[in-house]
């Protein structure tokens, strides 16, 4: 990016040989030198190098999605789920919640399928850049003004966190002091005393690079503002937006929020929110209508599939004829296969038919 940095790592010291990252320390100098790649790029790579992609099964690739899908209620990355399903056109192909994933169970599942992703992905670009192209002035209206409110909540939120921090770090401060006076007036054991100092201490490790996040956010929140004209460079690049790719998510997408699936109306109705790169969770205005969008009735109509309990007598009795004739396939074909096992067995024998 064309920085110099300075004392990235420090010494205990001079004798030492161990070496240590220190990134409080760090001095930057912006645009010292010519640049090689420019901030953009760099924050994206930075972003993907910071989540472990493990190959697919069956393509061989790491999913693009894997480490930009995160769950709504306990903020963890959705995990990539893999594999057979008894139908060969339809494996398992989803992301659930990690916290569920993995045993501990401490969140919901948060299931969604790669594919409806993948395509609520690619709508939302191709509508919001079809704002952008027609209706210029109005969307870095809108963006100023989803700019201000954002930050003023973010700010406001992290000033309330910073406070609680440094009023329990003052908290540790004082605690520490009188541990050591009954320790000196042999009030507490050692064994308790040392106990008690390494949890303080780890505590106010903890709150010191608390205190420092929230400070440093709290400064630069008004030099960070939300850049439209970046956007709209970034929209003209693209003529068309036809098909989702791993280029095209990584450009354009920041995150994405899952929220847990509704079925209380009787349809499965998920929440899930897209935040794009410079302009964050943009919504389109309500009079900004997609010719190619379906309306709200044709979804319900192409998605949504009648539940047993709502079918009449007549509906019922064809589903279960349907089933039937389904389970005589199947046991015809498992006795047919039966049998030519045995046969392939029994064949050169005294037994064979």
């Amino acid at each position: 990016m064309g920085w110099c940095v300075l004392n990235k790592t420090v010494k205990e010291t001079y004798k030492s040989k161990r070496v240590e990252n220190a990134p409080e320390n760090r001095l930057i100098f912006k645009n010292s030198h010519p640049a090689i790649v420019d901030e953009e790029i760099w924050n994206v790579v930075q972003r993907l190098r910071g989540t472990k992609r493990v190959p697919q099964r069956v393509g061989g690739e790491p999913n693009p999605l894997t480490g930009v899908l995160y769950c709504s209620d306990c903020g963890q990355k959705l995990f990539h789920k893999q594999g057979k399903t008894g139908r060969t056109q339809k494996p398992h192909d989803e992301y659930c919640c990690s916290s569920y994933r993995h045993y501990t169970r401490s969140c919901t599942m948060h299931y969604i399928r790669v594919e409806v992703i993948e395509n609520l992905i690619l709508e939302t670009i191709r509508r919001v850049s079809k704002f952008v192209r027609n209706n210029k002035a109005e969307f870095i209206e809108r963006v100023r003004e989803m700019s201000a409110i954002n930050q003023e909540s973010a700010v406001k939120e992290n000033r309330k966190k910073l406070a609680k921090s440094k009023r329990r770090r003052d908290e540790t401060d004082t605690l520490i002091k009188k541990l050591y006076e009954n320790f000196a007036l042999e009030k507490i054991p050692e064994e308790i005393f040392s106990k008690l100092l390494a949890e303080y201490s780890a505590e106010q490790k903890i709150l010191d690079e608390e205190i420092s996040r929230l400070q440093t956010e709290i400064d630069t929140y008004t030099a960070d503002s939300v850049r439209a004209d970046s956007f709209i460079e970034l929209v003209n690049r693209y003529t068309e937006f036809t098909e989702f790719s791993a280029t095209l998510l990584n450009e354009f997408v920041q995150k994405v929020v899952i929220h847990e699936a509704d079925k209380s109306s009787g349809q499965r109705i998920q929440k899930v929110d897209i935040y794009l790169n410079f302009i964050g969770n943009f919504d389109l205005p309500p009079n900004c209508e997609d010719d190619n969008a379906l309306s709200e009735e044709e979804v319900i109509r192409t998605s949504k599939k009648k539940r047993r309990c709502e079918m009449s007598e007549e509906e019922l009795s064809k589903e279960r004829e349907i089933d039937r004739r389904h389970y005589a396939k199947k046991r015809a074909k498992r006795i047919a296969d039966e049998q030519a096992q045995r046969a392939a067995i029994l064949q050169g024998t005294s037994y064979a038919v």
